[in-house]
This record gives C-alpha cells, sequence and structure tokens, in this order.
C-alpha cells in the first residue's frame, strides 16, 4: 500500500510542475496574450488568411435578333426605324480591383460591318447593383465604337433589358439594300476600364 501512496504522490508532482497549456494561449503564435493564462483581459489569437480572388468581365448578349423593314409607300419617304423583336437582354459578370474601390468598367458595343446608311439604335439598362445607362448610341458604318453603360461596380446579373433599333442613318439619304438576302450584321459587347 505504502508503494502506491508513493507512485500516486509522486505522479501528481510530475504532472503539477508541468506547464499548463490554456486554450488560445499558443507560445509560438501571434495573439496578444501569448506565455500568459487565458483570464480573459487579451483573449484569442490571430490567423491570417491570404484569398486570390481573379479579375473577371463577362457578358451574354442575346445571340441572334431578327428584322425586317418595311419598304416605304410613297416616294420621298425612307424607311422607319423599327425595333428589333425577341426582347433581347444581356446577363453580366464583373468585378472591379479590391486595392481600387472607385474604380469602374463599362460596356462598349463595335461593329465595323454595318453597310453605308444603316443605323443601329442601342439602348442597355443598367444592372440593379451598379452602373448607369447612356442611353439611347447609334452605331453606323463611321461610328463603330459606343458606350452603352458605365460606372460598373461588382455585379453579376442576369437578363438586364436592351433594345436595339435599326433604320435610316439619315432622313433623307435611303439606306443599302441587301438584295432580298438578310445581311448579317456582327455587333461585338465588350466590359472593359470605365
Amino acid at each position: 500500500m505504502k508503494l502506491k501512496y508513493s507512485l500516486l504522490t509522486t505522479s501528481l508532482l510530475t504532472i503539477l510542475a508541468c506547464p499548463v497549456a490554456f486554450a488560445g494561449d499558443d507560445p509560438n503564435g501571434s495573439g496578444t496574450g501569448e506565455g500568459l493564462p487565458m483570464n480573459g483581459a487579451n483573449p484569442g489569437d490571430t490567423q491570417k488568411v491570404q484569398i486570390t480572388i481573379p479579375e473577371v468581365s463577362l457578358i451574354d448578349v442575346t445571340n441572334e435578333i431578327q428584322v425586317e423593314l418595311s419598304p416605304p409607300k410613297d416616294a420621298g419617304d425612307n424607311f422607319q426605324q423599327t425595333t428589333v423583336g425577341g426582347n433581347p437582354n444581356y446577363d453580366i459578370s464583373a468585378n472591379i480591383p479590391a486595392s481600387n474601390p472607385a474604380a469602374t468598367k463599362k460596356i462598349v458595343a463595335t461593329s465595323t460591318s454595318i453597310p453605308a446608311g444603316w443605323q443601329f439604335a442601342i439602348k442597355m439598362d443598367a444592372p440593379s447593383a451598379s452602373g448607369s445607362s447612356t442611353g439611347v448610341k447609334n452605331l453606323t458604318s463611321t461610328v463603330t465604337s459606343v458606350d452603352l453603360v458605365k460606372d460598373i461596380g461588382n455585379v453579376a446579373e442576369r437578363n438586364i433589358g436592351m433594345e436595339v433599333k435599326i433604320g435610316p442613318e439619315n432622313t433623307d439619304v435611303m439606306p443599302s439594300h441587301t438584295g432580298g438576302v438578310a445581311k448579317e450584321v456582327d455587333i461585338v459587347y465588350t466590359i472593359t476600364a470605365g
């Protein structure tokens, strides 16, 4: 029995002589309470998290729209401006630099394939999260680039409205005809620095 009490006493003394580690008190860490027991005065430790988020500039516009202009009925009249059907819209995902929260992006439309005398009047609504529409802007054979939405920040939205109309660039000048065959005109929408 005497041996058991000696062992028990020695074990207790060994346990009491060892340093006690308390939760949140890591002597090798960077917290404010290092090396001291947690007493509520300086609790916790700091964890550094490194995050990498890539830049995103994605836009998806209704791929194909069609329109057929009706010929004027009276000599001296020109084609009427016609709204392209199909309710075109666009989706957008874009972000700005964390290091420069005042930076913005914009949506630009360009085309180099519009025949002489034609005019595409384009209006894009702004995303609800950020941005502002510049209103109706006209692409022609000579005006090949227009800004449609500006002041875009961090945004991810779908089915944002837009409107496309086609008609003569000048009411006194008849647009070139396509010979009874639909002509494809490519309009390219891009997101660039604002």
